[in-house]
């Protein structure tokens, strides 16, 4: 997938190394690339919905990854998180970006199966990946799979919040592994919210984690970008700062 310049939004970036980015729009795609490994940034389209994303690696390489691109009627999205540090995660990570940018299925489960086979016989067997891959179509239709991964949100424009729990085990392991597609439909209004488990489990000084509750209760706002840096404010009030694991955040309203 090539870049596409920016028509409305924002790619911000620095070295990575304790530098932190972010991209937000009315998107075809948004993707954060470090050391160059992910896409910028946010064109507008003709059926938008508001995209932002923030990606802060805890050292210089990460092994978190998210992925968004429009394709035909749909937007893509993809958000997860590679076991382990360092450099080899970081590429494990770019060999994921890489094969997720040839999705072609339209099932988000297939599209799992198909990033599972291809990493299976590529990484070390104490290596693999949970994530969450789906699409948003232009008439509301909301598909996911998730791989282990932490629950997304749904946030429903009556303010109620609807976690999407595993449809499947972590990805790169099991020989017989098989993911199943959830399916709803995404109203004008509300949002969807993916993340990693730095938000989930960043400490407070004295050892509590973040957890959940906390990430549903800021989960509110009127754009995706107030969203997920409502969410960080919180985060980082409740860590005191403190960041011992990768971080991303990628939220999308209609």
């Amino acid at each position: 997938m090539s870049s596409v310049p920016a028509e409305s939004g924002i790619a911000t970036a620095r070295p990575a190394g304790g530098g932190w980015r972010a991209a937000s729009g009315h998107a075809d795609h948004a993707t954060d690339r470090q050391l160059a490994l992910f896409p910028y940034p946010l064109p507008a389209t003709r059926h938008p919905l508001d995209v932002h994303a923030i990606s802060i690696p805890a050292a210089a390489f990460t092994g978190d990854f998210y992925f968004v691109h429009r394709a035909a009627e749909r937007l893509w999205f993809a958000l997860g998180d590679v076991a382990g540090k360092g450099l080899s995660a970081a590429v494990v990570m770019a060999m994921i970006q890489e094969e997720l940018e040839r999705t072609t299925c339209d099932d988000p489960a297939a599209n799992m199966m198909r990033l599972h086979t291809f990493l299976r016989p590529l990484i070390p067997r104490n290596r693999f990946a949970t994530a969450v891959i789906g699409y948003i179509g232009d008439d509301g239709t909301l598909k996911i799979a998730n791989a282990g991964h932490c629950p997304p949100l749904i946030v429903r424009s009556g303010g109620g919040i609807e976690r999407i729990d595993s449809t499947g085990p972590v990805i790169g392991v099991l020989s017989s592994s098989q993911w199943c597609t959830f399916e709803t439909t995404f109203r004008r209004g509300e949002a969807l919210v993916l993340y990693s488990d730095g938000v989930l489990e960043a400490r407070s000084p004295d050892g509590e984690e973040f957890g959940v509750a906390r990430i549903e209760s800021n989960a509110g706002g009127t754009s995706a970008r107030q969203i997920a840096e409502k969410i960080l404010a919180a985060v980082n009030h409740h860590s005191g700062g403190v960041r011992d694991d990768d971080l991303t955040l990628l939220a999308i309203r209609r």
